[in-house]
């Protein structure tokens, strides 16, 4: 059995922070989350202002579920209304995940025309099938594969991932960390084009790459369910385009629309059980 370590924690909400619908690596075992994060492999849980875990080191946590974000002050200014108010404290500590950057990529291209369940489900099976072994204290699992391992189209269909394997392959192909890491270092709409130059990389996804990865807090995705909700809540169900929305939420959520957009959507998700 692997040591269980103990770190102290505020305002942090593990729940709401893993099962909000922005990562999907996970699984919940006997009071245990058990976390895949491309070649690590660990388990956390939280106990009131403590969180107990094995399998990493506590600066990689500190770091993966983004302890160091302000959380008060993010809440604070975003919390523009009392609609999202009520919504802030109902999901009070949910933070953003910085997420590998090339999983969070073929992660979001599994997400297109999907939902939660089947995008967990591909991302198992790729694992499973192009990644390694590897084990915690008994339990199995595999490592995500890295950029350029995941090869053979006939194979990679196998994965239940059906039309986005051309993206997925073409990622694979073009696509490595150092790329992924020069693009945090620029500004977020020429980030966000050049995420864009990949195949099947839309709005959306680049969104969700450049939000869940590469720390752009000023990101906001927009799928059917937030687009629904932005358009219900503040423009009296008046059909907009995905464009306007995110410039709207940029210009009124301001550099933390990012956080706004993940207690939204964690909304979203508990109404329509899961997504």
């Amino acid at each position: 059995m692997t040591n269980i370590h103990q770190m102290k924690i505020k305002n942090f909400n593990l729940q709401h922070t893993l099962e909000c619908g922005q990562f999907f690596r996970w699984r919940k075992m006997g009071g245990w989350y058990y976390i895949n994060s491309r070649d690590k492999f660990f388990r956390v849980r939280q106990k009131d202002k403590q969180l107990e875990f094995s399998g990493v080191e506590e600066n990689f946590l500190w770091n993966f579920f983004s302890l160091d974000h302000p959380l008060e002050e993010i809440l604070a200014e975003i919390g523009k209304d009392n609609h999202l108010k009520s919504i802030l404290l109902r999901y009070y500590g949910l933070r953003l995940i910085r997420q590998d950057p090339w999983e969070c990529l073929i992660s979001y291209l599994c997400s297109i025309a999907s939902n939660i369940p089947k995008i967990r489900h591909c991302l198992e099976l790729l694992a499973h099938d192009f990644g390694r072994p590897i084990e915690l204290d008994g339990i199995k699992s595999h490592t995500f594969p890295g950029p350029g391992a995941i090869k053979g189209i006939n194979r990679l269909k196998k994965t239940g991932v059906g039309f986005r394997a051309r993206y997925i392959l073409a990622a694979s192909r073009r696509v490595d960390d150092g790329y992924l890491g020069s693009i945090s270092a620029l500004p977020y709409q020429e980030a966000k084009d050049s995420l864009m130059e990949l195949p099947g990389v839309g709005e959306k996804v680049a969104d969700c790459v450049l939000l869940f990865s590469l720390g752009f807090l000023e990101a906001f995705p927009v799928d059917r369910w937030i687009k629904r909700h932005m358009q219900k809540s503040y423009f009296n169900n008046k059909n907009l385009s995905n464009k306007k929305i995110v410039s709207f939420a940029q210009d009124y959520f301001g550099r933390y629309a990012g956080y706004a957009q993940e207690y939204l959507f964690c909304l979203a998700r508990e109404k329509r059980g899961g997504l």
